[in-house]
């Protein structure tokens, strides 16, 4: 008998240390950067996924920082929503903050195979002197399955300009709707609602954007500057407009930036938004950019000169291929692990090193097409 119940004893040890194995779940990985982890009930998450375009909030914990904590978590952006890979907006459902933000926002970043243009994009703007979003890479997993690569973005709201110091004025996002864009015209009879959202402090009221346009149209390259510029802080937009085109912004043009009225100063600035298209050939990828704004700019000879000025400046000095190069390599070697896991981000077959190599190249390449088209803003 002792013989038989030995090996049965043998038998069952085997089967549960085989059975743990299976059932003890695998640690979620941070592979060394920020991890979101979200717990949606099968209801919820049922109803998210039924409601995408709509972009219906539902109730989920989320645990970041090490910390959980409830919140409200919906699909966001405008692209990503059909796509596999969808991009998350998160808010607190107890008036908590996130890095002193009541919502955040978890970029599936898809125009971007690289994974690196958030992270060169934004610093470029600030290296500029423009107020950008903070970004930084990020892992997410969805009851405990991981999603992918990530971008946490801080987004353009009351906070982000209280944590500088500003007060939120009359804030414009524009975006692409119905594949209009947003224009700086009323030429055609253009309405500024098909291109532009009103989020500021209050909310729906389009009144001093379309005092700008209606300036901009009426004006001409003698009398733009006088009329202009108690409107519009005229340097803040041609440094956008060269970092715009020294990295290829060809999306930031119509789409994915913000118009905001500063209150202290009464004149509008341009923010830098969703920098996932950066560093491809595109047909706007010309020295003078695309739109009716920087079209007239640059049609004022003092104007023209100091678009310039900076582009050199930023070429020469801010925004060097050296720094770019070595901001490239950083980037990609902490992305590398996150990036590998990704299997979306691998599909393709490219590798990480591959996509850092052809940016570092296409940069090269760009610039040196820049300089040589300096001479048609002489």
């Amino acid at each position: 008998m002792r013989k038989i119940i030995l090996p049965a004893f043998f038998c069952v040890a085997i089967f549960v240390a085989g059975c743990g194995k299976i059932v003890a779940p695998e640690e979620p990985k941070s592979f060394g950067l920020a991890k979101a982890e979200f717990k949606i009930t099968s209801e919820y998450l049922g109803i998210l996924n039924s409601n995408v375009f709509v972009r219906h909030e539902v109730p989920a914990r989320l645990e970041i920082d090490g910390r959980d904590r409830k919140v409200l978590v919906r699909y966001s952006g405008q692209t990503s929503l059909g796509q596999l890979k969808k991009s998350y907006t998160f808010a607190f459902a107890d008036g908590q903050k996130f890095r002193e933000h009541r919502e955040y926002v978890l970029s599936a970043q898809n125009g971007d195979p690289t994974k690196l243009n958030s992270t060169i994009g934004f610093r470029a703007f600030r290296q500029a002197g423009l107020l950008a979003p903070e970004a930084e890479p990020a892992v997410v997993y969805v009851n405990g399955e991981y999603q992918g690569l990530y971008y946490l973005i801080e987004p353009i709201d009351a906070d982000f300009f209280k944590i500088r110091n500003h007060r939120l004025g009359s804030l414009y996002e524009a975006f692409n709707g119905q594949k209009i864009g947003a224009h700086l015209s009323f030429a055609g009879g253009y309405d500024v609602r098909l291109g532009f959202e009103s989020t500021g402090e209050r909310p729906e009221f389009f009144g001093d954007l379309g005092h700008l346009i209606r300036t901009l149209d009426a004006s001409t390259p003698e009398n733009l500057p006088a009329r202009l510029e108690p409107l519009l802080d005229v340097e803040n937009y041609l440094r956008y407009l060269a970092v715009s085109v020294l990295l290829h912004n060809w999306d930031g043009y119509f789409n994915n930036f913000r118009l905001h009225l500063d209150p202290n100063t009464a004149k509008f600035q341009i923010i830098p938004w969703d920098v996932d298209n950066l560093l491809e050939l595109h047909p706007r990828s010309r020295i003078e950019g695309a739109n009716e704004l920087s079209e007239k700019l640059l049609q004022v000879p003092a104007y023209r000169q100091r678009y310039r000025q900076i582009l050199l400046e930023l070429m020469d000095e801010k925004l060097t291929v050296a720094r770019l190069d070595s901001l490239i390599d950083v980037t990609a070697a902490k992305i590398a692990p996150a990036y590998a896991a990704d299997r979306l981000l691998t599909a393709a077959g490219t590798p990480l090193s591959q996509h850092a190599a052809n940016v570092k190249q296409f940069i090269r390449d760009w610039y040196e097409k820049i300089r040589g088209d300096l001479v048609r803003l002489d």
